[in-house]
């Protein structure tokens, strides 16, 4: 992939991503004077206030909760909650060939009665939350030691806010311990999602949130492209033995898994392929033990992806600028694009225009937008083009995001 860690935005045009009025992202353009601004959205989900949004929310930050995924934890409590499913989950290997999940919210004041089982942190974790500007929530964390370096130093390296249930002062009674399985007492950790509101605001944490990831949207819903996937696999690596299995209904329009021991399912799915690294942590149990552990760690390199949604399956790309995950089309020429926006820029003002007595509904615009790397010397359009990207777009909705190894042995079936 080509080198496009610092961007500006080439053509200024209209997107079809909905997000909060005091937040820009990078597919959407300052609104032309004389024209309406689109109303605040999730911007995890990309869901309005007509969707169930509080539009409120915008002025919060992104909360990221550490959930465990070994079988004993299962199902997990508030996974499949009816109002406060995760806006996205994201599932990924952490030592031994097991996974864990991380679950975020764009409104930690609508969460589930009970999250968890709640687990500790581990450094790939925290620097995806990164993305979201996130505040960390988790129990327990890993520590440096050797060539491993661990979550407790991330933490204190990036100045990463996060509470951990190992040294807060719960005021609040946050954490609490489940006591209805017969299970071990690692996999009955739980936190009341009405205390956590308060919690952050005991911490002193800063709430209001600074640029961060924000998904671009179709606001209406459209298929990935012309290629069926109704039933999918992922294998995370060559050590996991916790692959998933989700199968499309055309009834609801979403894809449904039982593996959490539960009916989850989601609007869309998105596959990241990243480089991962085994690291053998010696000593594990504490000073003279001979306990080992090996941890996985993803390098948040970018690379190919692959996005579902309605039964179908498209190719995509990934990557990490400015600090934030961007989602890239790289079917679309850039040029065609451009060209298609400048159409639609027209067609969109003019449907502004004429839908301002009559129509009170945000029109629908063109999906695309292109930045291009910016550069000390001056480029033709030309240049500037041949060096564009378009941004992917993905339907409203909640999102599951499969972590899985590209040299490690990761793979994705689908028919």
């Amino acid at each position: 992939m080509k080198n496009r860690k610092n961007k500006l935005f080439l053509v200024m045009l209209l997107c079809i991503a909905m997000v909060g009025t005091t937040l820009l992202s990078a597919c959407t353009a300052p609104a032309e004077p004389e024209e309406p601004e689109p109303p605040a959205s999730n911007a995890l989900t990309g869901e309005t206030a007509e969707e169930g949004y509080d539009e409120a929310a915008a002025g919060r930050r992104v909360a990221a909760f550490v959930v465990e995924n070994a079988p004993d934890a299962r199902p997990q409590w508030g996974l499949d909650d009816e109002n406060y499913s995760p806006d996205i989950v994201l599932q990924g290997e952490v030592e031994g060939g097991i996974t864990r999940t991380l679950w975020m919210y764009a409104d930690y004041e609508k969460l589930p009665e009970v999250i968890g089982p709640t687990r500790s942190a581990r450094p790939p974790f925290i620097k995806f939350s990164e993305l979201f500007d996130s505040i960390f929530i988790h129990w327990g964390m890993s520590h440096s030691k050797g060539d491993y370096i661990g979550a407790k130093t991330v933490f204190k390296r990036d100045k990463v806010d996060h509470i951990d249930q190992m040294y807060l002062d719960d005021q609040e009674g946050m954490y609490g311990r489940d006591t209805s399985r017969a299970v071990n007492v690692e996999h009955r950790g739980i936190i009341y999602g009405e205390k956590v509101p308060a919690t952050i605001k005991n911490e002193g944490f800063r709430t209001e949130p600074n640029d961060y990831t924000k998904l671009c949207f179709n606001r209406v819903a459209e298929p990935a492209s012309e290629t069926a996937a109704t039933q999918i696999g992922v294998k995370f690596s060559e050590k996991a033995f916790e692959d998933i299995y989700w199968t499309y209904s055309e009834e609801d329009g979403m894809y449904h898994t039982s593996d959490f021991q539960n009916d989850f399912k989601r609007k869309n799915l998105l596959v990241l392929y990243d480089d991962t690294e085994y690291i053998t942590k010696e000593g594990y149990e504490g000073p003279g033990s001979a306990g080992s552990v090996t941890y996985c760690d993803y390098k948040l390199k970018g690379g190919k992806g692959k996005y579902f949604t309605q039964g179908t399956v498209k190719d995509i790309e990934w990557q990490i600028v400015d600090g934030k995950l961007e989602l890239i089309d790289p079917a679309t020429d850039a040029e065609t694009a451009k060209a298609t926006n400048d159409e639609n820029f027209e067609a969109a003002k003019e449907s502004v225009k004429a839908s301002e007595e009559e129509n009170p509904e945000w029109p629908v615009y063109n999906k695309y937008t292109i930045v291009t790397p910016e550069t000390d010397e001056e480029q033709t359009e030309e240049e500037a083009l041949a060096n564009s990207y378009v941004l992917q777009n993905i339907n409203v909705g909640k999102t599951w995001i499969g972590w899985i190894s590209d040299n490690n042995g990761g793979s994705v079936n689908s028919k």
